[in-house]
């Protein structure tokens, strides 16, 4: 036989169980959320932020949100700018902002599934080189152009 109490301890048992499930579920969701977004960083449109016609070539080497969003690491980074046969840097033109100057990777040989790619190489303040992409080479090459007058 069944008194009472026994009863409530048994529902409360479930209770808590269901209420931890509904907790770590909501935990591997929000988790997921993140992961998807790539903390906030992949809500940047790149591809848009190049080809609107009012962008500018010290616009895009200046905005750290375009620079956040299209960064690789400092690692990858080393290894394509020491390596002579990553491609062919083509000097960009002097941008008004603080940072130092900046360059244009084009890849020597080029990914049968990235035809057209290409990175921003940027010397920031402290002498330190980010690389950032891979970017649409029509749209870098627009900028650049239209920089140089």
């Amino acid at each position: 036989m069944m008194d009472a109490h026994d009863g409530s301890a048994g529902s409360g048992g479930n209770r808590r169980r269901r209420v931890a499930t509904l907790l770590a579920g909501a935990g591997v969701l929000a988790l997921a959320a993140c992961a998807s977004s790539g903390g906030g960083a992949s809500k940047f449109d790149v591809d848009a932020f190049l080809r609107a016609p009012d962008s500018a070539l010290p616009e895009v080497v200046g905005n750290p949100a375009f620079l956040a969003a299209t960064r690789v690491s400092a690692t990858d980074c080393a290894v394509m700018l020491q390596s002579a046969s990553t491609g062919v840097l083509e000097d960009l033109p002097p941008s008004s902002s603080a940072r130092g100057p900046a360059w244009l990777l084009h890849p020597k040989d080029q990914p049968k599934d990235q035809p057209g790619q290409v990175w921003l190489v940027v010397s920031e303040a402290g002498g330190e080189r980010t690389c950032h992409g891979p970017l649409p080479a029509d749209a870098m090459k627009t900028l650049a152009t239209r920089a140089r007058g």
